[in-house]
């Protein structure tokens, strides 16, 4: 009678242990894919919340008392530089005539940096209204 083998011999071991590799080596590219994909979709992230927090702050700025300037928010550091108007001209009431008020459009750009570190740099545009007549000049016309 024969007697049967038991266990594996080397080669088995050594193929069984080849095919375990290249499965745990596209298990991990794939884990990494992700991993990189993640932080990326985390950067976006961060920087859409903190252009929207910028936007926010920006429309209380006076375009024409603070053409340049910087704050903080947190640990996100703002600065801006507005230039000269694009477009000025007075304002009208819904009746059509004229108030007290001058409107103008400034481009302005603003600058993101967190932590020292660039972040965004972005343009929008800023109102400015401004009295440039008294009330008597406007009513009595």
């Amino acid at each position: 009678m024969k007697r049967l083998a038991s266990g594996f011999t080397l080669l088995e071991a050594v193929i069984a242990m080849a095919i375990f590799a290249m499965g745990a080596a596209a298990l991990y590219g794939w884990v990494n894919t992700n991993l990189i994909a993640l932080s990326r979709a985390d950067q976006i992230t961060q920087r859409s919340i903190s252009v929207e927090n910028a936007i926010d702050f920006m429309l209380s700025v006076d375009p024409e008392a603070d053409p340049k300037g910087e704050a903080y928010i947190g640990t996100l550091h703002i600065s801006w530089s507005i230039s000269q108007p694009a477009y000025s001209g007075d304002v009208y009431d819904d009746q059509n005539q004229k108030t007290i008020n001058r409107a103008a459009l400034y481009p302005a750009e603003i600058t993101l940096k967190r932590d020292g570190k660039w972040l965004y740099t972005f343009e929008m545009s800023l109102l400015g209204v401004k009295k440039v007549r008294e009330i008597d000049e406007v009513i009595f016309n």
